[in-house]
């Protein structure tokens, strides 16, 4: 529900510029990665360019000018500011190129997979390695399935994770879907977070289908959802492991959060004040928390006070790096109890600072920086 009435156009998806904004406006951005024919790290979701490319066969000189590489965002200092001294968080995706592209190995070579992320993980690694950011502040992820292997092969502080189910990076939205339907069927959120458990991933990310609707009653294995009984147990079996939910829409935002799941939004538009829940909209739940009190204060404003509150809040209410160290550890012993965090407070105490909050802190992420600007891709 658009309330603000400020001039915005939304930037172009998985941009610089995108990624500088969703990182300002929210606790962190999601961007995705592919790997130039010159071995440069470009930021480009889809497995073509608009004209009908595959970036994997071209060189930086060669893409489009949208596509940029990394290095220009990581040479942005209020990116950089906000990820390694104000706590905000960066989700990395890596893309595999589409088989028939002929690179990875095309369509049935595995190991030159395995090889094509390792040659990204090496390469991100080289990027980041100037750049001193906390442990906990940045996960780097694949739906291909090569990247936990991968990464054990490469010496690396990064973390890393699995997209699943497995979601091919080429053809139609729905033929994805179709293709990835066995994988969802046999699979429930429970049963994925062991998987992710067992392979010491840091956190999940998962579709909100498993959380919603018809989809989250048909996988195999214990539903679980955001509201009543099913929310109750998701939130006894997880124990705080950090799960990270897209896409989080307007009617489902304030619930993921609410549950202390971590949101990925499409849409960061500062007109979007009223979520469709009715819900005043609270950006920085993380690198800004509210206490209950100011919870409370938000929630009972009405709706058309809603743009002047939230502005009147965000110049008011402390960011988390300028907390005190016992308001931190409050905060986060208030997490802890609410969602039934198994990790001792000493642990969790380890991972806080002025620029770090633990893994299993709830956020709203800014998906491809300010949202999915195109008609195909998934996560």
């Amino acid at each position: 529900m658009n309330m603000g009435g400020e001039d915005w156009i939304r930037p172009r998806e998985n941009t610089v510029e995108a990624l500088v904004y969703g990182m300002k406006e929210c606790d962190g951005v999601e961007l995705d990665l592919r790997l130039s024919e010159d071995d440069r790290l470009v930021l480009h979701h889809d497995s073509k360019t608009e004209f009908g490319d595959y970036p994997e066969c071209l060189t930086l000189d060669e893409l489009p000018d949208y596509v940029e590489p990394i290095e220009e965002l990581l040479a942005k200092k209020d990116f950089i500011k906000r990820w390694t001294e104000e706590g905000a968080f960066t989700c990395f995706e890596l893309k595999s190129p589409h088989p028939s592209s002929g690179k990875a190995g095309g369509w049935f070579n595995g190991n030159e997979r395995e090889k094509h992320m390792m040659k990204m993980i090496e390469n991100l690694n080289e990027a980041l390695e100037p750049i001193d950011f906390p442990n906990s502040s940045s996960v780097i992820y694949s739906f291909e399935p090569k990247i936990i292997s991968a990464s054990k092969k490469v010496n690396s502080k990064l973390k890393f994770s699995r997209l699943r189910p497995h979601i091919r990076s080429w053809g139609s939205w729905y033929s994805q879907r179709i293709i990835a339907a066995p994988s969802f069927l046999l699979n429930s959120l429970p049963r994925l977070m062991e998987k992710q458990r067992i392979e010491k991933s840091p956190m999940l990310p998962c579709s909100l289908q498993y959380l919603t609707g018809i989809e989250s009653n048909i996988s195999l294995g214990r539903s679980v959802g955001l509201q009543g009984k099913k929310l109750e147990r998701l939130t006894k079996l997880r124990k705080g492991y950090p799960v990270y939910v897209w896409p989080a829409k307007s009617d489902s935002e304030r619930m993921l959060l609410d549950a202390g799941l971590t949101g990925l939004t499409d849409d960061l538009s500062p007109n979007t004040v009223t979520l469709k829940s009715g819900h005043a909209r609270w950006t920085k739940p993380a690198t800004q928390p509210l206490d209950e009190e100011q919870r409370r204060e938000l929630d009972q404003t009405p709706i058309e006070q809603h743009h002047s509150k939230i502005r009147e809040m965000k110049r008011d209410v402390s960011p988390w790096h300028e907390l005190s160290d016992s308001e931190r550890i409050n905060f986060i012993s208030n997490w802890k109890r609410k969602w039934l965090w198994e990790r001792e407070m000493d642990s969790l105490i380890k991972e806080i600072s002025s620029c770090s909050l633990p893994w299993e802190t709830p956020r709203l992420i800014g998906h491809r920086g300010t949202g999915k600007s195109h008609r195909n891709g998934s996560s």
